[in-house]
């Protein structure tokens, strides 16, 4: 249910303030970048100061959106903001390293387990991505979207629905993309310019994780993993493959898919998918992580291989404990 009065407080923010913070979460995606920098060409071509800030490497595949350039991993020197903006982000923790929340905070977000740490909180865990939230939020304004906010936002909705064959898209999030296709979006033109202009070094990548998969439990239970020394070799974090733990769950047979990401800082990554049976935020939150219920992931510092055991050893117990009970 979406609440009128916090989407007024919010609105009431967009409009009194004159300066934005817009904040993303680490490991970032398209529908994080993709709200992010909708809201950045509203608020610009609404006469406000904004500043795009993300964490991690902005993926070569987002490059043709408008704005992309704006999108920096730290604070502008001497911007100050009267308002923080922050998009697809569960907890304080995973707002950018080292950026402090400036002025009032906004929490947008559609994770079931989001902390609730701003001042003002909408969270919508039936939201099949931000960005389609973002879309309610503008247009209440009653006044057209600029064309370079309707892009982003299908940009958003488009890759956290996975094309929409997520199981939280629904009819709402059909109607909101019919409306940004009428306002101008061409849907081929930004499915062709994401899906259809994958880096070489990023096949090569993937090429290595799909050739060394490992299999367990009848197939029940795939993971894979890429270290940092496999990202020296194929063109750095840049060229992750961001939709390479998806594409290890569509495996015949297969109930959850586990992805390691080993950095250069003793610090790792997984990234969980689940068809359904298991509740990958579930899993995930046990770990000191989060997510949604087919997609999760956690962060670890330490010991590479026995991080990945602890993350599979959890995952194992979880799918068998779904197998008893089937």
């Amino acid at each position: 249910m979406i609440e009128p009065i916090i989407l007024d407080n919010i609105r009431r923010a967009l409009s009194e303030h004159r300066s934005f913070l817009v904040c993303g979460h680490e490991d970032l995606d398209g529908d994080c970048i993709g709200s992010q920098l909708g809201l950045y060409h509203w608020l610009t071509a609404e006469g406000k100061q904004a500043a795009v800030v993300c964490a991690g490497p902005t993926l070569s595949n987002y490059s043709f959106l408008p704005g992309y350039a704006q999108v920096k991993s730290r604070v502008p020197e001497g911007f100050t903001a009267d308002v923080t903006l922050c998009v697809d982000t569960g907890s304080a923790q995973r707002v950018v390293p080292g950026v402090r929340l400036q002025g009032l905070v906004v929490n947008i977000d559609h994770h079931p387990g989001n902390t609730n740490f701003g001042d003002l909180n909408w969270v919508d865990p039936d939201a099949a991505a931000v960005g389609e939230m973002i879309y309610i939020l503008l247009t209440g304004f009653n006044r057209p979207l600029p064309k370079d906010t309707v892009t982003c936002l299908y940009l958003a909705i488009l890759t956290d629905t996975g094309s929409f064959r997520y199981s939280k898209t629904s009819a709402r999030t059909f109607e909101v993309a019919t409306a940004l296709v009428h306002a101008g979006v061409n849907p081929h033109a930004i499915a062709n310019a994401y899906y259809d202009n994958v880096h070489p070094d990023t096949v090569r990548l993937t090429g290595e994780v799909f050739g060394n998969l490992r299999y367990e439990l009848d197939g029940r239970l795939v993971w894979g993993q890429i270290t940092h020394e496999m990202y020296r070799r194929c063109g750095g974090l840049e060229c992750q493959p961001e939709q390479l733990a998806s594409q290890m769950r569509s495996i015949r047979g297969v109930e959850v898919a586990v992805l390691f990401h080993e950095m250069e800082d003793s610090t790792g990554r997984a990234s969980l998918r689940s068809r359904g049976r298991v509740d990958a935020s579930i899993v995930s939150a046990e770990l000191g992580g989060g997510g949604h219920p087919s997609a999760a992931g956690v962060r670890f510092q330490g010991d590479f291989a026995a991080n990945c055991e602890r993350i599979l050893e959890a995952v194992r117990r979880h799918i068998l404990a779904q197998m008893s009970a089937a």
